[in-house]
């Protein structure tokens, strides 16, 4: 027991001339201190989170393009409320009966479709069927209409007997692309001079509500284009 004792003194005493490294439970050499640092020192050298990568998830959705709805033609409603109760309307309001090659008929409705479109520009071609039905005042009919890029369109709506047939081009859920500027049986939207030109890369389908403000009776409207 004695000569351990001795062993532990003399090693104790080499460590404090510098002759061994530091042990702890020779007088208590600790050095607490100099740890913290050292693993501060370690801590800081960490490399930091990347400012690039932290910030490409936020990048990458700005990036992805907005849907643009800025319309297509002329509008005279601006009232976001007005124009959704107009969307609502249409959305529950009877489909139109779709004719295929209607606006090339003998009857009078495809016959007032093409008089009407004598006003259009130049090189308007009828595309796609011709929609149809019979409304009385104050009521709906509605029908989608697909416009593609790269082309010019107008929409041309026509009745006998409905003094006054609206029409508005509607994007869901609730925004007007374009709607007619007149008060007659013979609505365009699109017209002379400036048609319609989707600036779109793909095609968008809108809805189309055709409505009797005056009087009743049968409608027709024809889509029309042409090539940019």
């Amino acid at each position: 027991m004695t000569k351990t004792i001795g062993s532990v003194l003399a090693l104790c005493a080499l460590v404090g001339a510098g002759a061994a490294p530091v042990l702890y439970g020779c007088g208590g050499h600790t050095k607490p201190a100099d740890t913290a640092a050292t693993e501060g020192s370690e801590t800081s050298t960490l490399p930091e989170p990347s400012p690039i990568a932290t910030a490409a998830p936020a990048e990458s959705a700005s990036a992805a393009p907005a849907q643009d709805n800025t319309p297509l033609a002329q509008v005279l409603l601006t009232d976001t409320g007005q124009v959704q109760k107009i969307f609502d309307a249409a959305s529950g309001a009877p489909a139109a009966t779709l004719k295929q090659n209607g606006a090339a008929g003998s009857d009078p409705l495809a016959k007032g479709i093409r008089d009407t479109a004598k006003k259009l520009p130049a090189g308007m071609q009828p595309e796609g069927p011709m929609a149809m039905g019979s409304i009385k005042e104050k009521q709906h009919l509605q029908t989608d209409i697909t416009l593609a890029p790269g082309k010019c369109y107008s929409i041309v709506g026509y009745s006998k007997k409905v003094k006054d047939l609206d029409l508005y081009l509607l994007l869901p859920p609730g925004f007007l692309s374009g709607q007619d500027l007149t008060d007659d049986n013979k609505p365009i939207i699109g017209g002379a001079p400036q048609p319609m030109c989707p600036t779109a890369d793909k095609s968008i389908t809108y809805k189309l509500d055709i409505f009797a403000d005056s009087g009743g009776g049968d409608v027709a409207v024809q889509l029309f284009s042409k090539g940019k």
